[in-house]
């Protein structure tokens, strides 16, 4: 079996999905000219995009049943199709339906790459197989402003962003054919009866609601960051590239401090500590005019935000252990209607009151998301669980 070949694969998929799901905000101005729209509404290109999350579930059904090699090279002609639609798009609502096939392929593909490499891969190394689509993830994060910007200003059309996407997502699918199908199970079937009961527990929809809350800073300040420094410090498409990759360097910060520090701590302790971080950091935005304190503490804020989700998300996947892929399922689908929320909301609170408005908000909802936190004790829960004597 060439191993060499299937990480090589899963690592390009993890890559090309995560920059083109990158780009968008960086790009924000641009887009607003070239489609002449309202350059808060440009947002609203993520709402198709992440609707389709709510078919996780049927996603992760269609790959257990018919074999995950298959899902992902459906997922990848998907995305392939997003691409040039998006690309060669001339007028919004064409881009936003290119953005839609794109998105069934993102959340496909993100939800099936691990777990294809799971099938071959030995449970004492599946660490170093995540380890390495985290760094295909952490590498777009960080170049894809500069990627796309850079691009943006030398050719000055979408087609010079999306076509070496559509490339190298091609030459995956390519690639493909050469790689084994895993074990399939005709008898999988989505249990909706079994979704409804377990969002009734309380452990498991204040879980969520946390989610919710807590995914409004990077949806809301991210998303608008572009339009913002663009309309008040009047930066070129460029330099705003150069401050999205400066913000990035946080995700990677985050990230690898969870890595280290998340079994030290523990997942619960270090996700209210670091959640807690973000609040404090999102506090001095409001009162700032600096684009170089705006930055530097939005910097702050996804280091604790991207940190404190490793450890959250770890933590979640403990909550139903027997019933992990099911509950998981219902995590990234609230993590869909999250951001679809946010992006319809997001330009209307925009409108009334600007960034300021944005980060007063994002405050409001951090703290939500950490008022529920702290009123539960997750990791406390499941060991009474595993261990009644205990307690």
């Amino acid at each position: 079996m060439n191993f060499f070949l299937m990480f090589l694969t899963t690592f390009l998929i993890q890559l090309i999905i995560a920059t083109e799901m990158n780009i968008i905000a960086p790009l924000a101005p641009f887009l607003s000219q070239y489609f002449n729209i309202k350059d808060s509404s440009v947002i609203m290109f993520n709402i198709g995009f992440s609707l389709v999350g709510l078919l996780v579930p049927i996603l992760g059904v269609f790959a257990d049943k018919y074999g995950k090699k298959k899902s992902l090279m459906v997922a990848l002609i998907f995305f392939i199709g997003g691409t040039l639609v998006s690309g060669l798009a001339k007028n919004p609502i064409l881009f936003a339906l290119g953005r839609i096939f794109v998105g069934i392929g993102y959340f496909s593909l993100s939800g099936t790459n691990l777990s294809y490499l799971s099938e071959f891969v030995p449970y004492e190394s599946r660490g170093k197989a995540s380890g390495i689509l985290r760094t295909a993830f952490g590498i777009a994060i960080l170049f894809s402003p500069l990627y796309a910007t850079n691009m943006i200003n030398k050719y000055g059309v979408l087609e010079s962003v999306y076509l070496p996407l559509t490339t190298i997502g091609v030459i995956c699918l390519l690639l493909l054919f050469k790689l084994p199908e895993t074990k399939k199970s005709k008898n999988v079937r989505l249990d909706i009866n079994e979704l409804l009961t377990m969002l009734r527990n309380p452990i498991n929809y204040k879980s969520l609601m946390i989610i919710f809350f807590i995914l409004a800073a990077p949806t809301l300040l991210l998303s608008f960051l572009g339009i913002y420094i663009s309309n008040y410090f009047n930066l070129n498409q460029v330099e705003i590239g150069y401050l999205y990759t400066i913000v990035a360097f946080g995700t990677t910060l985050g990230i690898i401090f969870a890595a280290l520090f998340t079994d030290k701590i523990g997942k619960e302790k270090l996700s209210r500590v670091l959640f807690t971080f973000v609040l404090v950091s999102l506090i001095p935005i409001v009162f700032s005019k600096s684009i170089r304190v705006i930055v530097g503490f939005l910097t702050l804020v996804t280091v604790g935000l991207d940190g404190g989700w490793t450890a959250y998300q770890t933590l979640c996947t403990e909550i139903n252990p027997e019933k992990r892929g099911t509950f998981m399922s219902l995590f990234y689908t609230v993590n869909a209607i999250t951001v679809t929320i946010y992006s319809i909301l997001g330009p209307v609170f925009y409108n009334i009151g600007g960034y300021k408005l944005l980060v007063i908000i994002s405050i409001i909802t951090t703290s939500m998301a950490l008022k529920i936190l702290f009123s539960m004790s997750i990791e406390k829960n499941l060991i009474s669980k595993n261990n009644p004597s205990k307690f």
